[in-house]
């Protein structure tokens, strides 16, 4: 195994003289950063050293033959060491790719060690105060830092604007629901508590208010208690059909029953994102149901590993939306722009309170990308 190490200025650098080297197959064995003007590092700036090693191919077991026991007189030479075994082997791979899966989630929290001028500093500040992942926070410094060359570097309000603008450009837009002569299959998935029952009902009161008719709230959910009878005052405070159905065969009873309806929305039951089976009867239920769109519930107050995991885990969901709920309630939402940054899911909508009918938005991503650099609040001066 070779095991060596490399210094950089920042992580990315480190990692990509890794891979130049040892390929990607390489694993991260450690992490630390250098002060400068020590015997580890003479140069004057703040380094970044990582530890890596890869495997090479391990040599062929060699079978052994049993020997007579020698004499003192006629004992040959020492027999050769025992060398791990290929099962040994796969364990310490398996323990090392281990370490270096936690390696990387501890350098999407590590802080960047390039020096910024002062105005582009403390915007880097705000956007790690706000929660925006790590790397997408070094990305747009970067990028800002190469712009502002030859510039007036402590023009914040131009800087807040241009900040907004690239992050704007990073994320996927936005596409609420639309129904039109044919009929629209929605369902709506995500983790217990995320609040998919309360946007169905939103959403399909939006479209009562304009249409009284041709819209029908199916509910799935066989796990929380007290579902059934919440989506039941939902659905009589919207004034719409409420339809009960647990199986695949019941969803398309229930869908046959309303061959005139214009937009159906499937309640389903809250699942952990580590639930897989649990996911896959998401699946073939929406299947059954002929879903046209799937609705990805996500409170905007987790954190952003746990909204990669939910990203992970409905991946084979067609048509996916992302719809973030209780946005009036979080205040770090660097954590849903960076989630919705990394998955490419158009939203569809924001839950902004628990009032039904209203309190929901068309989820623009770029209007939170203001408030997050400050952009808005200097464009409102």
């Amino acid at each position: 195994m070779k095991i060596r190490k490399y210094v950089a200025r920042t992580v990315p650098e480190a990692l990509q003289q890794v891979r130049e080297d040892l390929g990607e197959q390489a694993v991260i064995l450690n992490t630390r950063q250098l002060r400068g003007n020590t015997r580890f590092n003479p140069q004057g700036e703040t380094r970044v050293e990582i530890t890596a090693a890869m495997d090479e191919d391990p040599a062929p077991a060699t079978p052994r033959t049993a020997a007579p026991d020698p004499s003192p007189l006629t004992a040959g030479p020492p027999l050769p060491a025992p060398r791990p075994s290929p099962e040994g082997g796969e364990q310490i791979l398996t323990k090392l790719r281990q370490l270096q899966d936690s390696v990387e989630r501890l350098e999407r929290r590590a802080p960047a060690t390039l020096l910024f001028p002062k105005a582009l500093g403390r915007l880097v500040d705000r956007l790690r105060g706000a929660g925006l992942a790590e790397e997408l926070v070094h990305r747009l410094a970067q990028q800002l830092f190469q712009e502002q060359a030859g510039l007036d570097r402590e023009d914040r309000e131009a800087l807040n604007q241009r900040a907004a603008a690239l992050l704007g450009a990073a994320l996927p837009p936005c596409r609420d629901v639309r129904i039109s002569r044919q009929r629209k299959v929605v369902g709506f998935v995500g983790a217990s508590g995320a609040g998919k029952t309360t946007a169905a009902a939103k959403i399909a009161a939006g479209f009562a208010m304009r249409r009284k008719q041709g819209i029908v709230l199916i509910s799935t959910d066989d796990r929380r208690v007290g579902a059934l009878d919440q989506t039941r005052v939902f659905a009589q405070l919207i004034g719409v059909e409420l339809e009960v159905a647990y199986r695949g065969e019941e969803l398309r009873a229930a869908l046959d029953r309303h061959p005139d309806a214009r937009l159906v929305l499937v309640d389903t039951a809250g699942c952990g994102p580590h639930e897989r089976r649990e996911w896959e009867k998401r699946r073939l239920l929406l299947e059954a149901a002929g879903a046209d769109e799937v609705q990805l519930v996500i409170d905007a107050m987790n954190g952003y590993e746990h909204m990669l995991d939910l990203l992970e885990a409905s991946q084979a969901l067609p048509e996916r939306r992302l719809l973030f709920t209780k946005l009036d309630e979080a205040v770090r939402t660097g954590a849903l722009l960076s989630a919705a940054a990394q998955g490419q899911i158009p939203t569809s909508y924001f839950s902004v309170g628990p009032a039904i009918p209203g309190a929901i938005e068309a989820g623009d991503l770029s209007k939170l990308a203001a408030r997050l650099t400050g952009a808005a609040a200097e464009k409102g001066k």
